[in-house]
Parts: C-alpha cells; structure tokens; sequence
C-alpha cells in the first residue's frame, strides 16, 4: 500500500512540475482565448520575449508572480542589453539587476523568498523604482496626494511602499481591482504582470524612452536554487560618492534622487569603506564643506524617501527630519537596515537623535558627529536650527537622561 502511494503521489508531481517554455502567440494557449481580458497584453509580452507560456500548452495567467519571476521579467524589459551580458539567463540574474539598480528597494524582498509570492504593493513599488533609475518624471507630491481619494484601502499600504503606489496611480499605471480597492497585499499574477510591464513600456515609448524585445532563455527541467550567499559578505569597492549638495532648484527629495547610494553591504558604508568612526568622519567632513555652516535649509525642504528605513517611523521628513535622514540615508546607504532604540550607552557617530522634551515642548533631530563620554558631550549636527544647516551643535548625557527627556526621545541606527 505504502509502495502504491509513494508511486501515485510520484506521478501526480511529474505533472505538477510543469515549467513555462517559450511561445510566440497567446492564442496558442489554451487558458487565454481571444475574449480573455488580458489577452492583448500578454500576447505583446510573449512575442517581445518577456515572459514565456508552459510545457503543457498553457500560460497559468492566475498564477502568483515571485520576486524572482518579477526581476527577470523587468530585467527583458527595461535592462535588456544589460541581462545579454550573462550567460545566466535565471531569475537569480535577473534579481542580481535589479538589486544593482535599486529596484527592489523598499520592497519586502529582504524578509521574504526569491520564489515567494510578490505582492502588489511590491509590484508598484518595483515600477516607481524603475522610473527613478531611467529619470523619468515623477509627479509632484501634490500631484501624488490627489490619488489618494481614489484608493480606498490607501492606508492598508505599507509606508515604505506609499509613494511607488501613489505615483503609479497618477501616470495612470496602476488602477483598482474589480472591487476598487488597490489590494496591496494581494498576490500579482501572470496576467496582470504583463499588463503593468506594458504600461510601463508604453509609458517610456511615449516619453522619449525605448525598449528591446529579448528572446527568453529555455527554461531548465529542473528548477535552479540562486547560489548559496557567503556568509562573510565580499568587501565593496571604495568609491567617490558625489557630493552632499543641493544644486540650483533642487528640492532635498531631488537631491537624494540624483546621489542617493543604494546596495547596503553589512558593515560597509554607502562609499565602501568600513564602518568605523574615522570613516563616518571623513565622510561628515566633506558634508560639511559642501554644506557648511549656515547654509540654507529650513522647512521647505522635505525628503520623501527613496528607502522605508525612516519612512516607516517619521513619514515624509521635513525640516530638520529631513536633514538628518538625508545625510543618514548618504552615509550608510538607502537600503541599510534602521534599529531605533532608547540606550544612549549606545550612542554612535552617524547616529541620529530624535531629541523630545514634553518639560517645554522642544524637539529637534540630529545627526551625531562625536561623542566625548569623559565629559558627557554629544557633538551634533542638524538642519532647520533658525532655518540653516549647523555643525556646533550638542547636547549631553545628562540630558538626554532626564524624566521630560528619556521617555520620548530615539536613537535611530544603521549599525
């Protein structure tokens, strides 16, 4: 009996494990008949190499789409020349793209599986990130806030993942599902995959931007596991980054776009060099020479942030928030990890200090430029103080340990 059922249960996987293949028209599926709605898109998506039907002589459009099947699909699309580099062609490459660009940042791919099941929400965040690496024009924050009416379960959206939805709404990318809410937690499938990949296609066609049709690769019998990662995470490189500067007319969101360093490496920071207080230093300094003392920055000047990291806990930052998630995020990278924590025994340069006092109301954030723990000191930087960036700011142990002050106030950490 045993034998029988080891067979049967055998032959039943022999038929599960069917893997998609290369097709050359929809209609050759026999789940996407000419009336199914979304039968255009995925016959232009098919023809133009994207994305492949199965074995079997169907094309699953329901199925759930995973992070990896999502990365090599926008890697056929928009980083075509680059993926005919490798003689890789699995999703484990197109995932290796994506991180290079940044285009998984702000999703939940750090926590979750390259074959698991990638949510909508991560599906708008992935196409905004997209915009932001090829420069495409991204509505205005005003621009964005107009849709938000318009999505029901808007606050069901993962902060980290708010912006990328709210702009896909409002280049018309991204609409609602049947019952109008956006279901950002809801699983992307197949069908609705090559529905969104053209709209982007069509919207970079029609702003001055091409795309290549690639022929996708066989794929394998069996599935291929992504390399095992070390475990002791390869040095990077040491780079110039550019410099902490806003240029005529620029905005601080538009400043963090155009030098913001993604591709966290664990105790790295964002230029390469080990973390160490002698490296945030030199870091700092070359902030401060290209932002000085008294160099404007006041309330005006709002981050909304490439990254979660402080999205999640201050929402679009202004002011000094503003300042010191900038230069926090150009230090240690938009995709380093954020621990927020009240041990000031802890304290470290690089640190920013959300400093509350309920006694009279005083609240302003810092970034930590050096400690002195003989005498208590801590050096500070920050934007906003009277409307302008200062570097002799401080504060002390004794201070931050108060009754009116300890309660609320956080250290927020990339280390």
């Amino acid at each position: 009996m045993k034998r029988y059922i080891s067979s049967l249960m055998a032959f039943c996987l022999m038929f599960a494990l069917v893997l998609p293949v290369e097709a050359k028209e929809a209609e050759s599926f026999r789940d996407v008949p000419a009336d199914f709605w979304a039968y255009e898109q995925i016959n232009r998506c098919v023809q133009d190499g994207i994305v492949g039907g199965y074995s079997d002589g169907t094309f699953k459009p329901g199925n759930p789409v995973s992070y990896g099947a999502f990365s090599i699909m926008l890697a056929r699309a928009f980083y075509s020349d680059e993926l005919a580099g490798y003689s890789d062609q699995s999703t484990a490459t197109g995932e290796a793209i994506m991180n290079k660009h940044g285009i998984l940042s702000g999703t939940s791919r750090s926590s979750a599986s390259i074959g698991a099941s990638l949510p909508r929400e991560d599906m708008a965040q992935c196409m905004y990130n997209v915009l932001v690496d090829k420069g495409a024009k991204i509505p205005s924050v005003q621009e964005q806030s107009a849709h938000i009416s318009s999505i029901p379960d808007y606050t069901n959206v993962s902060y980290s993942c708010r912006t990328g939805v709210l702009v896909c709404y409002s280049l018309g990318l991204l609409g609602g599902q049947s019952d109008g809410n956006f279901g950002p937690k809801n699983s992307m499938n197949r069908a609705q995959g090559c529905v969104v990949i053209n709209r982007l296609r069509d919207y970079f066609q029609n702003n001055g931007g091409t795309t290549t049709p690639v022929t996708p690769p066989e794929q394998p019998e069996t599935p291929v596991d992504p390399p095992e990662q070390p475990e002791t995470p390869v040095p990077p490189t040491v780079t110039e980054l550019p410099e902490f500067k806003m240029l005529a007319g620029e905005t601080a969101s538009d400043m963090m776009s155009r030098i913001c360093v993604t591709g966290y490496t664990k105790g790295y920071l964002s230029n390469g060099s080990e973390i160490s207080d002698e490296n945030i230093t030199a870091l700092l300094e070359k902030v401060k020479s290209t932002m000085p003392n008294h160099t404007v920055w006041d309330s005006s000047q709002q981050y909304n942030y490439r990254s979660p990291s402080f999205g999640k806990y201050w929402g679009n930052a202004g002011k000094c928030a503003g300042f010191a998630a900038c230069l926090s995020d150009y230090l240690f990278s938009s995709d380093a990890p954020l621990r927020r924590h009240q041990d000031y025994e802890q304290l470290k340069v690089g640190d920013v200090i959300d400093i509350r006092n309920s006694a009279n109301g005083y609240k302003h954030a810092v970034v930590v430029i050096s400690i002195d723990r003989s005498s208590g000191n801590v050096y500070t930087c920050s934007g906003n103080s009277g409307g302008e960036i200062r570097w002799d700011g401080y504060t002390t142990f004794e201070i931050l340990n108060r009754d009116t002050v300890a309660p609320n106030t956080y250290v927020y950490s990339r280390y």
